[in-house]
């Protein structure tokens, strides 16, 4: 059977609370501690996470200017929109011409004499139509022989060389309309048939062996443009490489007039990007500073303030930015002569007239001043790259103070475990003491009794 313990009933002590006190008075001091190296090791954990975000932000811009193509864009205009447009790629080189847009590309259409209206009866056989090398062979029975049944086998078929089939319903009558799918003069279109009544012979064409029951109302033509007088043809409406790196899209012809084509290096590209790379740059250093800063007044210091690991990534992206680049023979190989300079504060500030003059006077230059194999983008991109990859510095903190994170917790369960074993020792302990209290208050009135009873003792307690 079970004990029945009722702790302070021999003394009147409230033992259950003075156990209670002095249990939170020995853990309080040690939980305090635990929750005070936390707070610190999670401010820095989320410090790490915030220069994570801003370093990779910088690698990331500079990632693009590594790259000497990809930074140094160009930009080709259209002398006139209604005509033309243009796009120039990496590979473009700056220039001027003069462009006449002589025909556009046209895909070839075909079109039947008039039929009383779509359900009427054409013929039966084999359709052969063809297009360029592509051939296909349509089966034409009783039950589809009618105009809108060709159209619809035309249309359905699985090995369609690239003709679509309409019907228009004119007051003269219904007309069965081929029109071809891919533009250019190779894509000629052929229709022969072979067997059956003979009815499908109404939509032949192939003029070469004198077949020409259907009209051709638009002919399939290359399109034709006149660069500086030297005439290019594509079998679209769009030329890649008539100029290296520069794409057309004609629209209309010009009718004989010629409108100009220029390519030009895209300063405000790299400007902008020059603007990006700033930007990131200064929201680095500004990242550093708001981690390890002290506030003398406040008597506060930032998450890692004296921090090694942060002061030596600092340090390294300082050392690079100042290191002028080799082999590029320019006027110019560090940052400040091309109008980027540093200021008091460690930040960067762009000197827009001295950087524009750069731009204008050697923008092929400025751009291997980046992307060189020893450019500032290709140096800085290793060193910050090589900062956030998994086996680099920044994880193995953010590993370290993760681990250091989850160890508080077992020192809880380790003090939790320890001050139960205080609670219930200490509980035996004042219920041990509770027990001889009450059995020395049992005594102490059995003597009062006994002394009570002698003869000749008084009992003051009483009236006489």
């Amino acid at each position: 059977m079970a004990s029945i313990i009722s702790s302070g009933i021999g003394s009147g002590l409230d033992i259950a609370g003075i156990v209670q006190s002095l249990v939170a008075a020995e853990g309080q001091p040690v939980e305090s501690r635990i929750s005070q190296q936390e707070a610190r090791a999670q401010a820095k954990l989320s410090a790490f996470g915030s220069l994570k975000s801003a370093l990779a932000d910088f690698r990331d811009k500079l990632d693009i200017m590594q790259t000497l193509d990809k930074f140094l864009s160009r930009k080709a205009i259209s002398g006139n929109e209604d005509y033309f447009t243009v796009s120039a790629g990496t590979n473009a080189l700056p220039a001027s011409y003069s462009l006449e847009v002589v025909q556009l590309a046209q895909a070839q259409k075909l079109t039947s004499g008039a039929f009383t209206d779509s359900d009427t009866v054409v013929g039966t056989g084999t359709l052969t139509l063809t297009v360029g090398a592509a051939t296909a062979d349509i089966e034409i029975t009783t039950e589809n022989n009618t105009l809108a049944g060709i159209r619809d086998a035309i249309n359905s078929a699985t090995d369609n060389p690239g003709v679509a089939a309409t019907i228009v319903n004119a007051d003269s009558g219904s007309y069965l309309i081929l029109t071809g799918e891919s533009t250019g003069a190779a894509n000629d279109i052929t229709v022969t048939q072979t067997g059956g009544d003979g009815g499908l012979s109404a939509l032949e064409y192939d003029p070469g062996m004198g077949l020409t029951s259907l009209t051709e109302s638009i002919a399939a033509q290359d399109a034709l443009i006149r660069i500086d007088g030297f005439d290019v043809m594509s079998d679209t409406n769009s030329f890649t490489g008539a100029v290296d790196g520069v794409t057309i899209n004609i629209l209309q012809a010009t009718s004989g007039a010629t409108e100009a084509l220029t390519v030009e290096n895209d300063e405000d590209a790299a400007r902008d990007l020059i603007g990006d790379f700033v930007e990131s740059y200064n929201t680095l250093i500004g990242m550093f500073d708001s981690l390890t800063d002290y506030n003398v007044e406040a008597e506060v210091a930032a998450p890692l303030v004296g921090d090694a690991t942060v002061r030596g990534i600092r340090d390294q992206i300082r050392r690079e930015m100042s290191i002028a680049v080799k082999d590029i023979d320019a006027t110019f190989s560090t940052l400040s002569e091309v109008g980027i300079e540093v200021q008091l504060d460690g930040k960067l500030e762009i000197d827009d007239e001295a950087l524009s003059a750069v731009l204008g006077d050697d923008f092929v230059k400025f751009g291997q001043l980046f992307s060189n194999s020893d450019g500032f983008a290709v140096r800085l991109f290793d060193l910050s790259d090589g900062f956030l990859k998994t086996d680099g510095i920044i994880e193995a903190r953010t590993k370290g103070l993760t681990e250091t994170i989850d160890g508080f917790n077992d020192d809880r369960l380790a003090l939790n475990e320890r001050l139960a074993s205080l609670e219930t020792r200490l509980l035996r302990q004042f219920n041990a003491l509770d027990s001889l209290l009450a059995q020395l208050s049992s005594t102490s009135n059995f003597l009062a009794q006994q002394l009570d009873n002698l003869p000749g003792v008084t009992n003051t307690g009483s009236n006489a």
